[in-house]
């Protein structure tokens, strides 16, 4: 494998497992960015209706039932997470084979652009 030339992350963020108290952060990210990224693409009136409470509790659910997936956040050095990803085996209703891994979920913020999570999704 050629080793790659460009850095792992932005300078300055930090790539950590995920915790617990993460989930409200990777909800309203998961949340702002599908209504980035699907405006125009997806009917409006779902997009609108995406809630970032309940994003939160599902978050929390999943995190919870953690299975075999390893959850990562992007995060910056004043403490605001601005990605997430999730790794681990397909799911069968991706029509995944069995015993392969894959990027499963990875979303940052809308406001960021360039190669990796740089910017927080709200002001602080």
């Amino acid at each position: 494998m050629r080793p790659s030339t460009t850095p792992p992350h932005p300078p300055g963020v930090t790539i950590r497992d995920m915790r617990l108290q993460d989930c409200e952060a990777v909800a309203t990210i998961r949340v702002r960015g599908w209504q980035h990224a699907y405006r125009g693409l997806l009917p409006q009136p779902y997009l609108d209706r995406m809630d970032i409470a309940e994003e939160t509790g599902q978050r929390r659910r999943y995190f919870e039932e953690r299975g075999e997936a390893v959850n990562v956040v992007a995060e910056r050095p004043d403490g605001t997470v601005t990605g997430w990803a999730c790794v681990g085996p397909h799911r069968a209703e991706d029509h995944g084979l069995p015993g392969c891994e894959s990027c499963t979920r990875s979303t940052s913020c809308p406001s960021t652009s360039g190669p990796g999570p740089g910017a927080p999704c709200w002001p602080s």
